[in-house]
């Protein structure tokens, strides 16, 4: 019976922390196969170990402090999920805030990072994870760059605040 309580903790766990934080259960296992490409900002062994360490912690602690045994894997697997996701987190929003210092746009904005963290994986639908006007050039921002790359006008009137597009005057061109 404690098998299947504790088996039951770990799936419940994984797919609560995997809702919460990039939007459905399947997008943590994309991003580790299929999108891991998506992201240029540390090898994602590196994450991987970090989160695992961090899980084990927070694990051992649990028991420590009062949890079942047999909830420990339950633990260590939500909190693995959520350390290495949160130390993504600040780091790319770190290295996102020195990127645009170093750019210096007349304006920018940003999505915050778990915003786009569960709403990235869509290929079918843009979604800005942040963007910038220099000299009114229109760029957006891009995770897999870690950079600013230029916004074609017909895309850039699609996704920018319309006030940016009045202002600068973007039009199609097509």
């Amino acid at each position: 019976m404690k098998f299947l309580q504790a088996t039951g903790a770990v799936l419940l766990s994984y797919v609560v922390a995997a809702v919460l934080l990039f939007g459905g259960p399947f997008h943590p296992i994309g991003f580790l196969t299929f999108w891991n490409d998506r992201l240029a900002v540390l090898s994602w062994p590196l994450v991987l170990a970090f989160g695992f360490a961090a899980g084990l912690a927070c694990a051992v602690l649990g028991v420590r402090f009062g949890a079942k045994k047999h909830y420990a894997p339950a633990l260590f697997v939500f909190f693995s999920i959520v350390c290495s996701t949160i130390a993504v987190g600040v780091y790319t929003e770190k290295k996102r805030s020195e990127v645009i210092e170093k750019f210096n746009p007349d304006i920018a904005t940003r999505a915050p990072f778990f915003m786009s963290l569960r709403s990235a994986p869509r290929d079918f639908q843009f979604f800005l994870h942040g963007a910038a006007l220099k000299d009114c050039t229109p760029y957006a921002w891009s995770y897999r760059r870690m950079a600013f790359y230029e916004l074609p006008p017909n895309v850039a009137v699609n996704v920018l605040p319309p006030s940016w597009v009045e202002e600068c005057q973007i039009k199609r061109t097509r």
